[in-house]
């Protein structure tokens, strides 16, 4: 059978018109993305910019987008209320869920994203809640209101009033199935602060294009010439340069990598420092650069830096300069921890040759802790003159009906390893920092030690109202 030309193009495109239209779909990580916690963030103009997206390129550009538009700190790659977001969920997750719906996609999970914790929570019979049910003690489940301070909360929701209160009913006892009241007296504030959340998390929402992620806030993105100096392994104060790592503490829920370099008193001052942030398997995530401001040391002039990310793996290559000439490098390989999300937890106990006030310093910043500056030892060589100076932080402790926190430290002094008396125990004080995190910190004169020699530092701190306690050892080598 023969066909003419024009009848055969007919049927290319009969059967072109007539094939099942394939359209680009998402994939199973991004398909339901919007309709799980993320969600409950999204404004009306994001949710009709989601609708249209139909490739996973598209999601990951616009999930990325989403993030940045609010990081407190736009050039900031650890975004904290990303941090917090995520520290949300899991809580809701592990406490909120019922049958086979997650804790976050429930009510109370949806508050607690979208308000935080509440300052105060009861939970009773309806008629024993605040006389606000319009129900009776014949309702089968509990009923549990969270109560904020408006005052506590982001200006953005622009609350008056000296309250904001979110009621729940247990739709059957020991259920943990609770619905968001939407007809109590005082729900319409409630509802109406849920509704403004999304606009208020919306920091940056002109923001057109993701920043180039910088290690910390500070920084700038290091130069191409700059990064090219992190090659040069022969600089002349590699091999006698002191590098100490730590990992400190931001907030209740960040930790960030300390770093210490110490140079020795010939090495010229530094002006610039350096570098870039790696994952564990080689994946470059920010860089910085930023003008070098040294310290006093123990041995030589001292540089600190403090790189705030997401818990893992992670390794830092930095470079310092003087006068336009690289004079050392060093890499520090770190693990950032989660820090537990709810229990009292206490942070590594630091020790140091001095520590000077610093009012102005940020949260995180090396080695500070509630306004002063820590400069670690270097090495246990010590005079009598000097003083041990040792600083911690403590997160959601349990506090007694005076508002205090039980703190009591246990100091054993060894001498070449052998026990030198009776351990000291002493009361510790302490002071809140912000919100759940408080430190607290002191010296030990060695102008006491019997003698010259060896010595070990035993220190144990412990929080008796959580039993929780931590431990470290400083070595010292006393001279006069």
């Amino acid at each position: 059978m023969r066909f003419h030309g024009l009848s055969l193009l007919f049927l290319f495109v009969l059967a072109a018109l007539l094939a099942p239209v394939v359209e680009a779909q998402l994939s199973d990580q991004y398909a339901d993305w919007e309709k799980g916690p993320e969600g409950f963030l999204l404004t009306k103009k994001e949710k009709k910019q989601w609708s249209k997206i139909t490739t996973d390129a598209a999601a990951e550009e616009f999930i990325e987008m989403f993030w940045a538009r609010r990081n407190p700190n736009i050039n900031n790659p650890f975004n904290s209320f990303k941090a917090e977001f995520d520290a949300k969920v899991r809580f809701a997750d592990e406490n909120f869920g019922y049958a086979k719906r997650r804790g976050a996609l429930s009510d109370r999970g949806k508050v607690l994203i979208l308000m935080g914790k509440p300052d105060s929570r009861q939970v009773g019979a309806p008629s024993d809640i605040d006389g606000r049910t319009g129900q009776t003690d014949n309702t089968l489940g509990l009923t549990e209101v969270w109560f904020y301070n408006p005052a506590t909360l982001p200006e953005g929701f622009k609350l008056k009033g000296s309250r904001l209160l979110f009621m729940f009913y247990e739709e059957q006892r020991d259920s943990n199935t609770f619905t968001l009241s939407r007809s109590n007296t005082e729900s319409y504030k409630a509802l109406a602060a849920l509704g403004d959340a999304p606009e208020v998390y919306l920091l940056h929402p002109d923001l057109k294009e993701v920043p180039k992620p910088v290690s910390f806030a500070r920084a700038k993105p290091a130069s191409d010439a700059h990064l090219a100096w992190l090659d040069e392994t022969n600089l002349p104060f590699n091999d006698v340069a002191i590098v100490l790592s730590e990992l400190g503490v931001t907030d209740a829920l960040s930790r960030p990598l300390w770093v210490h370099i110490e140079l020795p008193p010939d090495a010229p001052e530094l002006d610039l420092l350096a570098g870039r942030v790696k994952t564990a398997d080689g994946e470059v995530i920010s860089n910085f650069e930023v003008a070098a401001e040294p310290n006093k040391g123990q041995l030589g002039s001292v540089y600190h830096l403090s790189f705030p990310a997401a818990p893992g793996s992670y390794v830092v290559d930095i470079v310092g300069a003087a006068g336009g000439v690289p004079q050392v490098t060093t890499t520090v390989e770190g693990e950032i921890s989660t820090i537990p999300e709810t229990e009292t937890w206490m942070s590594p106990l630091w020790f140091g040759v001095s520590a000077s006030p610093n009012s102005e310093a940020l949260l995180g910043e090396a080695f500070t802790i509630g306004g002063w500056h820590l400069m670690p030892f270097s090495g246990p060589e010590v005079t009598r003159s000097m003083e041990v100076a040792y600083f911690g932080f403590i997160v959601r402790p349990k506090l007694t009906e005076e508002g205090a926190i039980d703190l009591k430290a246990r100091l054993q002094l060894k001498r070449d390893g052998n026990i030198l008396g009776r351990p000291f125990n002493f009361p510790l004080d302490s002071s809140q920092i912000i919100g759940d995190l408080y430190m607290y910190g002191n010296s030990v004169a060695l102008s006491n030690l019997p003698e010259l020699g060896n010595y070990e530092l035993e220190f144990q701190i412990t929080e008796a109202g959580a039993d929780i306690s931590v431990e470290r050892t400083q070595p010292l080598v006393v001279t006069e």
